[in-house]
């Protein structure tokens, strides 16, 4: 996807506190020391940060091991001026990063990097995490966050093995690195042959014989040109709490009501002519169905491996459900009206629903995973290419 411009940066961002010793001005040298010997004790426990890419325009690309790595092409600083938005800065920044590209490939260099924001002597900084997917997935981008975390902490106590980088230039182990094996070479990934048959049937369908009225033929697939748009919103500790409490009751997580409010959204703003039902997604972490990690493995649990090991568990909305939510609608959508009693029902009821489908696919373990059919892709970039110009599928 990223050799096809379909896919470019992924990002997740953290915010920090700083040590009170570290904050003033004067010790922005020593801060910056600081986060440089943590960055290095992470890239240390997870041989996914220090490899390359060679082939990669080919069928079958191979990770490379590298001698070094250049730490300025990896963490950069970013001093925000005493009068500018930090705010506004960080979110002005995320988005160029989730639209840049990374260097050529061909230069042999790790596809991420960390992006540290910093204002005057603010006892906080943010830290963006950029990445090529191809390197890890979000579970391991927050595996990362948490390692970093508890990096910095190490160094400002003092108890860590490397005390000093000065040069920018960080050394490699000599060994070939211990790469965490990806899922479909650890386990056996079984698929029921209704299931292959099922998955095979929607892949080459002519589009003449594609009746789901489920895809989101209103929003077709555009390759260009490549523009995230991003939006960003807060919710404070006490509204949260308010929020899981009511999932609970409600027998559902966030995971299954952010499901369910999109669900609603789409159905206030999109007319049934256009789209009669929808569908959508949810990420799922396999990382609970590895075996357990090697024993000289740096990372120590396979937890907590920075690596890809996600799938994806689709959810449907049909004709029937989407025309009953419409009815209990206003029919004036004007954004900050509250959600009738009867459309709340609804809500929770599906958000209920998307719940019980995601235990139902956790307990499945690695039975009729999506991942399991992608033995059978022999040209990665030319299923993407055909995938564009297919109807896309989910809201």
């Amino acid at each position: 996807m990223y050799l096809l411009d379909q896919y470019r940066g992924t990002t997740l961002s953290c915010r920090y506190a700083v040590p009170s010793r570290l904050a003033p001005a004067e010790s922005r040298t020593r801060l910056e020391k600081t986060v440089k010997v943590a960055v290095v004790e992470t890239i240390m426990k997870h041989p996914m940060l220090q490899v390359g890419m060679i082939d990669a325009t080919s069928k079958t690309p191979v990770w490379i091991q590298l001698q070094s790595l250049d730490l300025t092409q990896h963490i950069e600083w970013f001093y925000i001026g005493v009068d500018d938005d930090v705010e506004l800065t960080v979110q002005k920044t995320f988005r160029v990063q989730l639209d840049d590209r990374f260097p050529d490939l061909a230069i042999k260099q790790p596809g991420w990097k960390i992006t540290v924001l910093r204002q005057g002597n603010a006892p906080i900084m943010e830290v963006l995490l950029t990445w090529n997917h191809p390197h890890f997935d979000g579970a391991g981008a927050k595996v990362f966050h948490e390692d970093f975390l508890e990096m910095l902490n190490n160094a400002e106590s003092g108890v860590t093995e490397r005390t000093g980088q000065d040069s920018d230039i960080l050394r490699l182990p000599q060994a070939p690195p211990l790469l965490p094996t990806p899922i479909e070479s650890l386990l056996g990934l079984p698929l029921d042959l209704r299931y292959l048959a099922k998955v095979l049937w929607e892949e080459f369908r002519p589009r003449l014989l594609n009746w789901d009225v489920s895809q989101a033929a209103w929003c077709p697939i555009r390759s260009s040109p490549y523009k995230t748009q991003f939006r960003a919103f807060s919710v404070d500790n006490a509204s949260l709490r308010a929020i899981l409490s009511l999932c609970r009751q409600n027998k559902t997580t966030i995971t299954g009501l952010l499901n369910g409010l999109a669900l609603v959204a789409f159905s206030s703003h999109l007319d049934s002519t256009v789209a009669p039902a929808f569908q959508s997604s949810t990420i799922v972490d396999h990382r609970r169905n590895l075996p357990p990690a090697p024993p000289d493995a740096p990372w120590v649990r396979s937890d907590r491996a920075v690596g890809n090991y996600v799938t994806q568990l689709p959810h449907r909305f049909d004709r029937e459900l989407v025309a009953r939510i419409r009815s209990k609608l206003p029919a004036d959508a004007s954004e900050g009206r509250d959600l009738s009693a009867d459309v709340r029902r609804e809500l929770w009821a599906v958000s209920a629903q998307n719940r019980l489908e995601i235990v139902r696919k956790l307990e499945a373990g690695l039975r009729n995973d999506l991942v399991g059919v992608f033995k059978y892709v022999t040209d990665w970039q030319r299923t993407m290419r055909d995938m564009a110009k297919k109807t896309r599928q989910f809201s």
